[in-house]
């Protein structure tokens, strides 16, 4: 399809479609439930049946790498040859990744962490190359290797001093390859004691307790922020209020924990729009769905009674659907450039309905079709960004293309993987599967 710019225009006819809004669970990248995969590097490890184990709804995966084995020595070879095989196998199941390496897997770290922090800086130098290999595939790498379960707690490397030291060569090396999360935002304050933690877009939490209780099980801490120092745990709400501005930038997921316990957050688990709203304040991204089968069950008896297209949805699927980012196309207009009529004017009004942004960069592409079947694709990219839309906002984009004509279509992906963002409208394309959004059609007069 040519562009129209050879002839002059005195108006362009726009009919943009009804916009409906759709409840159904989407499936897009770096977003939603997860399940743990574990492996131990020093065993021979034969991907060949773990198919089996994949939910083909998730998107994300999270990869339990025990190298307790080589508590006193560096990866072999064995070992570096597993790990690359693990992570290719989940980038062809188009699975993105959720790493922690671990040297316990039963709460007994003092046992089988190394007794050198060299040792364990070593095996960070020996994942770097690795994991910049699959840089496009990994979103979050959890923790520094320390702790019972690779959770950052009971291990002798958890000084402010010792985090620092494991922490600032492995975030140099990783910088553009993944997120590092570590487990209590006090960590974050830790790494950076000169107060760009806020401002920082690396390093975000991962909460391994949502829920258990007012602190998270030590996530948070009881005491004001205003008796203790800038690197211990505050009270719950400071936290909180911590969290929601840190975890706007960077991503916050990790595992809920069900109590029958009565406490200050009591009245959050049992309302699902508390939690709801709970949620959104943490900016929630990603959920363990096997951990603590009670937490799910329990978010199963709890229905949605807002005044919307989720009224009646138990807990389990609505909370599902809104982790992470949702997008909403809201509005679109377009009209002829009044200074230059080969030009559109495009108004694109998106609305991001889930708990937190999207946290990386999109492609995005316009293609128009007239009723020849001719058309044009025109990329985008630079003048949508997703992420720009904060949870629970509305942005409008205001983009300028070539003069096109006949029915436009907008579609999103994953730059780099070129997975599709699947957008939280009726579609009106044949194929149930395709992710292109109608924004309407185009006559020119």
């Amino acid at each position: 399809m040519s562009r129209q710019s050879s002839k002059t225009y005195k108006r362009a006819s726009f009919k943009a479609p009804r916009l409906k809004e759709i409840s159904d669970e989407l499936v897009n990248p770096y977003r939603g439930w997860y399940q743990i995969h574990t492996f131990k590097l020093d065993e021979d490890i034969d991907m060949t049946d773990r198919e089996y184990t994949l939910n083909h709804t998730d998107t994300l995966a999270l990869i339990l790498v025990d190298i307790s084995a080589y508590r006193s020595s560096a990866l072999d070879d064995k070992a570096i040859n597993n790990l690359r095989n693990i992570f290719a196998f989940f980038r062809d199941y188009r699975l993105d990744m959720i790493v922690r390496v671990v040297y316990d897997t039963v709460g007994k770290c003092l046992e089988t962490e190394p007794s050198e922090e060299t040792t364990i800086m070593e095996h960070m130098d020996q994942l770097v190359p690795i994991m910049k290999d699959y840089a496009a595939n990994i979103f979050v790498y959890q923790g520094l290797l320390i702790g019972n379960w690779g959770e950052m707690h009971s291990s002798k490397f958890l000084s402010p001093a010792r985090l620092s030291r494991l922490a600032t060569d492995f975030l140099e090396n990783i910088h553009g390859t993944a997120f590092l999360a570590v487990r209590r935002p006090a960590y974050v304050r830790i790494l950076f004691p000169e107060g760009e933690d806020l401002r920082q877009n690396r390093v975000g939490i991962f909460d391994d307790a949502i829920l258990a209780s007012p602190t998270h099980l030590g996530t948070f801490g009881e005491k004001p922020a205003k008796d203790v120092r800038r690197e211990q745990s505050w009270l719950p709400k400071e936290e909180i209020k911590y969290v929601s501005s840190l975890c706007d930038r960077v991503p916050y997921g990790g595992e809920g924990l069900y109590s029958e316990e009565k406490d200050a957050i009591s009245s959050v688990r049992h309302s699902l729009k508390a939690m709801s709203e709970y949620f959104s304040t943490l900016h929630v991204t990603y959920l363990n769905r096997i951990h603590d089968i009670n937490f799910v069950e329990h978010l199963k008896t709890l229905k949605w009674n807002g005044r919307d297209l989720y009224r009646g949805m138990d807990g389990y699927e609505y909370i599902g659907r809104h982790l992470g980012y949702r997008f909403v196309l809201r509005k679109v207009a377009c009209s002829l450039l009044e200074s230059d009529n080969s030009i559109l004017r495009w108004d694109i009004t998106i609305e991001n309905i889930g708990f937190a942004r999207i946290f990386f960069k999109n492609g995005c592409t316009m293609r128009a079709t007239d009723i020849y079947g001719n058309e044009v694709v025109l990329e985008l990219a630079d003048w949508i960004e997703l992420n720009q839309i904060a949870s629970g906002e509305k942005h409008t984009f205001v983009c300028m293309t070539p003069v096109v004509v006949g029915k436009v279509y907008l579609s999103f992906t994953k730059e780099d993987t070129k997975q599709a963002i699947y957008f939280a409208n009726r579609n009106q394309i044949d194929s149930e599967f395709n992710s292109e959004i109608y924004l309407g059609s185009i006559k020119l007069h």
